[in-house]
Order: structure tokens, then sequence, then C-alpha cells
């Protein structure tokens, strides 16, 4: 299965967003969704420039079994 580039990377973020969010509800801060979804963004920007990818994982056909198949 393939996905369109930029997928993980923005589900990556909508999680770091929801997290965020959550948490600070959990402080009586509530934070608007769009200042949420810069923070995850900002997340998974902060994460490549470190040198981190956030891509799909890698199939048995590119070099590693998927998780789907016994080892």
């Amino acid at each position: 299965m393939s996905r369109p580039l930029g997928v993980v990377a923005d589900a990556v973020a909508a999680v770091v967003a929801a997290a965020v969010q959550r948490e600070l509800l959990a402080l009586g801060v509530d934070l608007p969704e769009r200042v949420a979804a810069l923070v995850g963004a900002q997340a998974v920007a902060d994460v490549r420039l470190e040198g981190w990818h956030i891509s799909p994982p890698i199939t048995a056909a590119e070099g590693r079994p998927s998780p789907e198949e016994p080892q």
C-alpha cells in the first residue's frame, strides 16, 4: 500500500496537536484548534530538522518484512 507523500507527517502532526490540546484542557486551558494544529506542524518540522524522517513503514518488497508477515 502506498501513501501520498506527507500523509504520515500530517497524521503525526494531528496526533501531537490532539495530545497538546488534551493535556492543556486537563489544566483548564482551552487551546484553539488552529493553534494546536500549528503546534503539531511545528513538531513535525522540528523532527525533520533533527534529521529524522516521518514516512510510511518500509515493506518487505523494500527490504524489511511487513508487520503481517511472520518472522
